[in-house]
């Protein structure tokens, strides 16, 4: 590549120094020097081409050794292993009551206490193999499937894709492996991995993608879609372990964060959870991995761009600011997916996950238009009355019956919300609207928000990497930016950077 790039400025060279002066010399030696760079640059194209045959060929015979290695082990390496119920997610303590600040309070500006200080925990790229699975042919059959809504296609010739179970035992699943590991489900992978990037459906959206287009191809519920699935799941990289329970096997999945109502063994201190329905209390397992294998991450950067099926609009309002108001609709796809989502204390995958296009084409005009020309902390005051005043209040008990946090759409959705949903949504909108940094603020039995302004503000705050982080409360209703609840105020604080 240095060749070619000195080649190219040769070629400039040869133009400036002949250029006011062009005839045989000049042709003669352009032509020359663009010959040679012609030529390395065949030779450049034939040495990645000869590397990229190389490491395909490499992966095509990893593939196999591992796959061969692997129906080996489900013959033989297989343990009974005492099956953990499933844990709900805690009740908080109890929340406060949203409050509203006496009118005759004063500001302060004070640092307040906090105990820890969760780092930044940005979720790892999605596993893709690589070189990549080889593509199907194009003139293979194709199926469709559905996941959360939305219609996918892969290349696959059903009948040729179909098989059946010898036995539900080691030995029928060490044959059904050496059947999928043959190249005819090459390109039913490739479009697996290629619909997961397309849709951005993370980790568990692959998951769910893979357990339609199993059962699609052999029966829902069926001992070898679930074979099908955790096949593909290997292949794509994914941590994975298959168990056996009354004549069925089940998959065995392990997350990166912990989850609650599904229940789970651990192993080597990794908790793998059963995903399906099961009364049993103990499993036969094989515990054994496939190579290169990577844990599923919970976590999510940016929502599924899943087929549009959009609710009735709502209108959101703030009471301070009557012209700040908007008619919102969302996606019920996404609903469909964040209520399938499993239940986590991580409280920054939800807020990291931001806001669907869908809900941000009718919220983002308006609230851009009333914040512009203001000062971050004039915005900022806009943005944080509008979340406070625009939802009704309801603890998570009071409405769902459970403890759930919500994702920053839902709160369009759902009636009303609560003080970790208010949270979640106004770190969204300051990140996206203002651009600044912000951290969560867990007190007992509640959940607000702290802003690294990047101007003086009055108001009480939080010390991180010596930056000033300002008290943003979005359910101390009609506060401004900086006051706290009084009953938090001498109260240590856990922070979650975003």
């Amino acid at each position: 590549m240095k060749k070619i790039a000195l080649l190219m400025v040769s070629i400039l060279f040869a133009e400036t120094l002949y250029g006011q002066n062009p005839g045989n010399a000049y042709d003669t030696e352009r032509a020359r020097i663009r010959e040679r760079f012609e030529s390395l640059r065949g030779n450049a194209r034939q040495q990645y081409d000869d590397a990229r045959r190389k490491a395909e060929a490499d992966f095509a015979a990893f593939r196999e050794k591992a796959n061969a290695e692997f129906a080996a082990a489900l013959q033989n390496d297989w343990k009974g292993m005492d099956l953990v119920p499933a844990i709900p997610r805690p009740e908080e303590d109890k929340p406060p009551k949203p409050p509203v600040p006496s009118p005759d309070r004063k500001p302060t500006t004070v640092p307040l206490p906090q105990s820890e200080v969760k780092p930044v925990d940005i979720p790892r790229q999605p596993t893709i193999p690589s070189p990549p699975v080889p593509e199907p042919e194009p003139a293979t059959p194709t199926i469709q499937y559905d996941v959360y809504g939305t219609t996918c296609t892969a290349h696959a010739d059903a009948a040729d894709l179909r098989f059946k179970l010898a036995s539900v035992d080691e030995k029928g699943a060490a044959r059904a492996w050496k059947t999928l590991s043959q190249s005819k489900y090459d390109g039913l992978l490739h479009d697996c991995l290629e619909q997961r990037d397309a849709l951005q459906l993370g980790d568990w959206g692959y998951l769910k993608l893979l357990q339609s287009v199993s059962e699609k191809l052999l029966g829902s519920g069926s001992n070898e879609a679930v074979l099908m699935q955790m096949y593909l799941l290997t292949q794509s990289g994914y941590c994975v372990r298959l168990a056996k329970v009354n004549g069925r096997f089940v998959l065995l999945v392990p997350f990166n964060r912990s989850i609650y109502n599904y229940p789970f063994v651990s192993i080597d201190g990794l908790n793998y959870y059963v995903l399906t329905d099961t009364k049993a209390t103990d499993l036969d397992i094989c515990k054994v991995g496939f190579p290169r294998e990577q844990v599923a991450s919970i976590q999510l950067t940016t929502l599924p761009k899943l087929a549009a099926a959009a609710s009735p609009g709502r209108t959101f309002a703030a009471k301070r600011f009557g012209s700040m108001t908007a008619n919102v609709r969302v996606n019920r796809s996404l609903i469909e997916f964040m209520n399938d989502y499993p239940l986590s204390d991580s409280w920054d995958c939800y807020a990291l996950a931001g806001l669907s296009e869908t809900v941000k084409a009718d919220l983002y005009p308006v609230l851009r238009n009333q914040i512009s020309g203001k000062s971050k902390a004039e915005g900022a005051a806009m943005l944080l009355n509008f979340v406070q005043t625009a939802f009704d209040y309801a603890t998570d008990q009071d409405q769902f019956g459970y403890e759930r946090p919500l994702f920053g759409d839902e709160s369009f959705y759902y009636p009303k919300n609560d003080c970790e949903d208010r949270s979640i949504l106004f770190s969204i909108l300051v990140r996206d609207l203002l651009g600044l940094d912000v951290v969560l603020v867990h007190w007992p039995g509640h959940l607000g928000m702290a802003v690294c302004f990047r101007e003086e503000v009055i108001g009480d705050y939080f010390v991180i990497d010596g930056q000033r982080y300002t008290i943003c409360d979005p359910t101390y209703i009609g506060a401004g930016v900086g006051e706290t609840m009084p009953q938090f105020r001498g109260v240590s604080a856990r922070l979650v950077r975003l």
